[in-house]
């Protein structure tokens, strides 16, 4: 990595438990892999110069920050934001989109999106990479690496409004994978 260049990581937290049928989840932190996963990801990270961490305020990204920290073993400022999770940028109406949530469960939510089709309280394609897009530019504001850790819902709605990349069972978004994005260039449509 360049010192002068200004990278945004788009990452899913650490490992986690599995959510039961009909949550959120919202509840579940990470297990002990996940912590010993994000604070090796720290670890990777030493060479790098690093900005801050945003991530959203459900408690096994927060918690994937803080081992990431730990693992960098230099103070990384963390902010919480609704904007990455709990509702995020990928959900419009909060009450809506969970109602379809789990009544149709995420596979047939990702389904309809990268078919075009409306989900009630889900931006259009369009709207949603807007969204993302200006939220991630706004806050990669300086040379160094500014971590965004997030959803792996998120991040797969908002790949595929970049560049149309369709995620299945064999190819979902593993956990601390994402986004790299250099200089503020992410797609706009």
């Amino acid at each position: 990595m360049k010192e002068n260049e200004k990278i945004s990581l788009l990452l899913r937290h650490a490992d986690r438990d599995d959510i039961p049928q009909g949550s959120f989840g919202n509840e579940i932190l990470l297990n002990e892999k996940g912590k010993q996963n994000a604070q090796c990801f720290g670890e990777q990270l030493l060479e790098r110069k690093i900005n801050r961490i945003f991530t959203s305020p459900v408690g096994r990204c927060v918690q994937t920050a803080e081992f990431i920290t730990k693992g960098y073993r230099s103070s990384i400022e963390i902010i919480e934001t609704n904007a990455l999770g709990a509702p995020g940028l990928h959900i419009k109406d909060e009450k809506i989109a969970g109602e379809f949530l789990l009544q149709y469960g995420i596979d047939e939510m990702y389904k309809r999106f990268i078919q075009f089709e409306n989900i009630p309280g889900i931006p259009n394609i369009n709207e949603l990479n807007n969204r993302i897009t200006n939220f991630i530019n706004e806050n990669t504001t300086e040379n160094g690496t500014t971590i965004f850790i997030t959803h792996d819902m998120l991040i797969a709605f908002y790949h595929f409004s970049i560049n149309k990349k369709v995620y299945k069972k064999d190819n979902w978004i593993n956990y601390l994978t994402g986004l790299t994005f250099r200089n503020n260039e992410l797609a706009r449509n």
